[in-house]
């Protein structure tokens, strides 16, 4: 349309000097900063899942994720006029960013606290690569390999040994667990699941918007927006603010580590993806499944069992084999 302008995606020319730093070698160390800032704020938000409510820890995490792209935001609001597709895109990244900021991230949340951070991550990473395969063959007509189907089964065989293993977790952690008991644990295990499944969806649809010519700081910007907008109510109802008015001191300084850092992760697993192969940037995907393990263990007092380390094994070993189409 005349006059009307996209958000741009395209990159600027770089000179020599600047393609010297688009190296394999470059992008392997940002999808390993991703997946160390990803399994960070997992540690971080598994600490404050058992002091505050969930809802309120998202609404801060977000709020602090959007906040240093705001002026960024009123510079392109200045400069650019969506057109009609790109008003689409803004539209379903909207829709699912309000889906994941409500429906997927606080109730995963919460199973961290009843299942285990070894258990709850690992499988929601799980879920997420399955559902990103089926998402992406039915929304983007992409190709699912015989090496993707091998490995969802992987996967799947993953989800089933762990979710064997989520009653001795709850258990390890009786002392710390939300709540105890069989019924709390099925309800954490769907809500990891349901978690990875929204997850998958996130990120078919934050790649149709950037193939569509959405701007990369836009999506980082839209997803968590959604979740600080629509979870604001809910986070300052009477008891909550009570809660947020005892809290510790110090705990505010792991709220703002928990959004810039998911902000930074965010940022830094794109731009890599855009400098090494996917099969090795899922490698270092897989890694978050094992800093979970070992964060849990540590910090969280979540026992090891068979069920634990097979899980596990098996989600590493099918995140390193699937085959997604280069971007």
């Amino acid at each position: 349309m005349p006059g009307m302008h996209r958000l741009d995606l395209a990159r600027p020319e770089c000179s020599p000097a600047a393609r010297r730093f688009h190296s394999p070698v470059l992008g392997t160390l940002l999808c390993l900063a991703s997946a160390l800032g990803y399994s960070t704020v997992n540690l971080l938000l598994r600490r404050l899942g058992t002091r505050y409510d969930p809802v309120w820890i998202i609404w801060v995490k977000e709020t602090i994720t959007i906040v240093p792209l705001v002026p960024w935001l009123a510079w392109r609001v200045v400069r650019t006029v969506p057109d009609r597709t790109a008003l689409r895109a803004i539209a379903g990244l909207a829709a699912i960013g309000l889906l994941t900021n409500t429906v997927a991230t606080p109730p995963l949340v919460w199973a961290m606290g009843v299942i285990g951070l070894a258990i709850a991550v690992p499988l929601s990473l799980g879920v997420n690569l399955i559902a990103c395969a089926v998402f992406g063959r039915w929304y983007l007509g992409e190709r699912v390999s015989v090496r993707t189907v091998l490995a969802m089964t992987l996967l799947i065989l993953s989800v089933a040994v762990l979710g064997m293993g989520a009653v001795r977790a709850n258990e390890s952690i009786s002392g710390l667990a939300l709540t105890v008991g069989p019924f709390w644990v099925a309800l954490a295990l769907a809500a990891a699941c349901s978690a990875g499944v929204i997850y998958g969806g996130l990120n078919v649809v934050i790649r149709r918007a950037a193939i569509g010519g959405i701007s990369l700081p836009a999506i980082a910007f839209i997803v968590p927006a959604m979740g600080a907008i629509a979870l604001a109510p809910a986070s300052f109802w009477t008891e909550r603010t009570l809660q947020v008015l005892a809290a510790a001191p110090e705990d505010g300084l792991v709220f703002l580590a928990c959004g810039t850092l998911n902000l930074l992760a965010f940022l830094a697993i794109i731009k890599g993806l855009q400098m090494t192969s996917v099969v090795r940037a899922n490698v270092l995907t897989a890694s978050q499944a094992a800093i979970a393990a070992i964060g849990g263990l540590l910090f969280f007092q979540e026992a090891a069992s068979p069920a634990l380390v097979l899980g596990i094994s098996l989600t590493v070993a099918g995140m390193t084999l699937i085959d997604q189409p280069a971007t």
